[in-house]
């Protein structure tokens, strides 16, 4: 074979590894069935365009209605892990269901839901709501302007810089929330720490339940709120002057700080809680 032949025959290669779908408003993208890692960004163009690299296991684009669907092409066979990346438009809906997939999405303003049974999922600067839920697999979500829902049964939940609704579990592993500017937040953690630094909005509800492990809650000095804690086997150390309302058996007592403008609650079974000044 002549070089020139051969040249020709590596760029037809390449380019078969590459897929581009138009698409217009109201459709979204379904990743399923496939397994490694997916990376995913936006630009401005009305399609939604998959690379992979020709030694991998190939994927395959299918249109369903409005649903553009990427999948495992050997979905048949033996699966085997593949490395691909998407660029889709910014304002397109998003799922991903996947039993093994590193998943990392960017800037996105169209709804992203993720169901994984494993794999890292990382998101970062975007505009819709955000659910994700793994069974292994850490999560972290940076700078999201609306509602998330993060949850992973056995690894750590990290979000920061979130300005919606906040809510976030994990059932082995830590959940970190920083810098938080949201009215409702409801944080749960079955075996962890959970360690929250943010605002709190006057008419504000925020909730935080551990049941083994510590809760360090880092709020302004002039944080308005009403107050209630409960621990059943650590202790309470608070930054801010506490002037106990009610305390009833065992260890639940109500305070307030300023005016008591939002509702904080804070439940630890077996653990430390910390009410730290920022």
């Amino acid at each position: 074979m002549s070089a020139l032949a051969y040249a020709a025959l590596l760029v037809g290669a390449l380019q078969a590894a590459d897929t581009a779908v138009e698409v217009r408003r109201g459709d979204r993208v379904v990743i399923e069935q496939v397994i490694g890692e997916i990376s995913i960004t936006s630009w401005d163009r009305d399609a939604v365009e998959v690379r992979t690299d020709p030694a991998e296991p190939a994927i395959a684009v299918r249109r369903s209605g409005a649903d553009v669907h990427i999948v495992d092409a050997e979905a048949r066979g033996r699966r085997r892990a593949t490395q691909a990346s998407l660029t889709v438009p910014r304002w397109i809906d998003l799922e991903i269901g996947s039993r093994s997939l590193d998943v990392s999405v960017s800037g996105l303003s169209g709804a992203i839901r993720v169901g994984n049974l494993s794999g890292e999922v990382r998101i970062q600067d975007v505009d819709g709501p955000v659910d994700v839920r793994s069974v292994r697999g850490e999560i972290v979500i940076t700078d999201a302007r609306a509602a998330v829902r993060a949850s992973s049964q056995s690894d750590d939940v990290t979000l920061v810089r979130i300005s919606g609704p906040v809510e976030a579990h994990s059932g082995d592993g830590d959940v970190v929330l920083q810098d938080i500017d949201a009215r409702t937040v409801r944080v749960e953690a079955q075996d962890g720490d959970v360690v929250f630094s943010g605002s709190i909005v006057p008419g504000g509800d925020y909730g935080f339940f551990v049941h083994d492990g510590d809760a360090t809650i880092a709020l302004p000095a002039a944080t308005s709120a009403r107050v209630s804690v409960s621990t059943f086997d650590g202790e309470f150390e608070s930054d801010f002057t506490v002037r106990v309302e009610r305390f009833s058996s065992g260890r639940e007592f109500d305070f307030t700080l300023g005016s008591g403008d939002a509702r904080i609650q804070i439940e630890v079974f077996d653990g430390e809680i910390r009410l730290l000044q920022r």
